[in-house]
């Protein structure tokens, strides 16, 4: 049954090319007459028309025959009113509904759909590939879409800069503009009717572009809210025509799903300007209420900040979230960030008086374990000098809990000198723990505390390089270069 089926496949291919190749008359009769009577002998012309293209390497590159390629596609491309879809070609008539791969694979005589789409864009000859565009533009066939939805999403998922894609000036991580401009595909894209079409998968978040590009805010309650919020954001930080940008900030404050508030809360605490736009103009609110005296603070909601956190814990609130999806790290940090801005009196004051009471607790908490890191943080932003984890870490007494050795540098950097100089009278604890560990360290700051203080620098000479004698030379053959003198592999 197989040898039967493959046979019926080769005499459709053969006829085909006599007909296409040779300009036999008779066998084009025979061609169009099976082609009209459809069923088994239409899936014979079929099949051998994709086993020509296969053979001419359609769309592999410099291996593409374009000489062969041309009279098979130009014959896919007549017109049959039997085809349920547009424009009624034979190509549409029977092409499947999908652009995956066949299960069978190219040798059974399967269409690649895919490559009809890079053929419109890149295929030699300038007349045919202006056809398959223009039925591109216009299709409705599913396995068209289909192709076109899997030729967008790499270009419109953010990558790295794209040259030239953007105006002059600008610079943009999605490929589908030429100088601000659209491409030849994002042409094709735009022009068709029936794209976007619902996704069919809620993280199909690339094709999240194509709505916004035809301006179908309808579509975007179908995808994953959180990772359509996310994308928003990230497309607002890139070059993308205005309109696009003016609808991604319309959706960002049109969210109704939890999980895309709740992605555009974290951003705003994380320190994006659009998120916290978004945040502000929308009323947003993280999802839960220990968060929310952070969030209102960091997206500098003042007046609504003094209500939530009345008695200046916002910290201690974060300490007993259980599972913090921003690590204590990041909360401090961005705490740093805001008070290094024109904060009210009253609100600066009770967000330092919640960096100072970050005291160990006598238990093994969950709160116990957040004020732990929150610590060491504090400790790690006060030893690179930032003035707020300084004073804070002065003023509380902070001190290093698993190093001792941390010590001495902790209070010489803080200038907590009085203390300092009774650990380490004549200096020479600080030298020996940064001798063994100035990897942990900057000179530069030792050195600016130091002139600051009327200090002696404490920072250890540099260790003296290695001499020059012939004993501390590597014999030749521990080096690759050997093999060139000599050497084997």
């Amino acid at each position: 049954m197989r040898f039967r089926r493959w046979r019926a496949q080769e005499r459709g291919q053969d006829v085909l090319a006599a007909a296409l190749y040779e300009g036999n008359s008779r066998a084009r009769e025979r061609i169009d007459r099976w082609w009209a009577a459809g069923g088994t002998h239409r899936d014979e012309v079929w099949r051998g028309a994709w086993f020509l293209l296969t053979a001419a390497h359609f769309r592999f590159g410099n291996h593409e025959q374009p000489e062969r390629v041309v009279p098979v596609l130009e014959f896919l491309l007549e017109a049959d009113p039997t085809s349920p879809y547009r424009p009624q070609v034979r190509l549409t008539a029977c092409l499947p509904q999908t652009a995956a791969d066949a299960p069978n694979g190219v040798y059974m005589g399967d269409p690649e759909v895919p490559r009809l789409v890079e053929a419109a864009l890149r295929f030699p000859d300038p007349s045919l590939r202006q056809r398959l565009a223009d039925l591109l533009s216009v299709t409705d066939q599913p396995g068209l879409l289909d192709a076109l939805e899997t030729a967008f999403r790499p270009r419109a998922r953010p990558g790295p800069t794209y040259t030239g894609a953007a105006p002059p000036g600008h610079e943009t991580r999605c490929d589908l503009w030429l100088g601000g401009e659209p491409n030849s595909f994002l042409k094709i894209v735009c022009a068709n009717p029936n794209l976007p079409r619902p996704p069919a998968q809620p993280d199909d978040i690339d094709l999240s572009l194509l709505a916004l590009l035809k301006d179908r805010p309808d579509l975007l309650p179908a995808f994953e809210q959180g990772a359509l919020a996310v994308r928003l954001l990230e497309y607002l930080g890139t070059w993308l025509p205005k309109q696009v940008h003016d609808r991604c900030r319309r959706a960002l404050r049109d969210l109704s799903a939890r999980e895309g508030v709740t992605a555009v809360c974290e951003q705003a605490m994380l320190g994006d300007a659009e998120a916290i736009a978004a945040a502000r103009d929308a009323g947003y609110r993280p999802a839960s209420p220990a968060w929310t005296p952070l969030f209102l603070l960091l997206t500098r909601q003042f007046s609504a900040y003094r209500e939530a956190d009345p008695n200046g814990r916002v910290l201690q609130l974060m300490c007993s979230i259980d599972g913090l999806r921003i690590g204590e790290d990041v909360i401090i940090d961005r705490i740093l960030a805001i008070l290094d801005t024109d904060l009210p009196d009253d609100v600066a004051a009770a967000v330092r008086r919640s960096l100072r009471d970050l005291g160990p607790l006598s238990d093994a908490s969950v709160e116990n374990l957040g004020r732990r890191g929150m610590r060491r943080t504090i400790l790690a932003r006060a030893i690179k000098l930032e003035p707020e984890a300084v004073a804070a870490v002065v003023d509380a007494g902070y001190l290093p809990e698993d190093d001792d050795q941390e010590l001495l540098p902790l209070l010489f950097l803080t200038e907590q000198f009085e203390r300092y100089d009774r650990e380490d009278p004549n200096g020479t604890g600080l030298r020996a723990v940064l001798a063994g560990k100035r990897y942990r360290y900057e000179h530069e700051h030792f050195r600016t505390v130091a002139e600051r203080a009327g200090r002696p620098d404490p920072w250890p000479p540099e260790e003296p390089s290695p001499s020059g004698d012939r004993t501390s030379i590597r014999h030749a053959t521990t080096w690759p270069s050997s093999f060139g003198v000599g050497g084997h592999f």
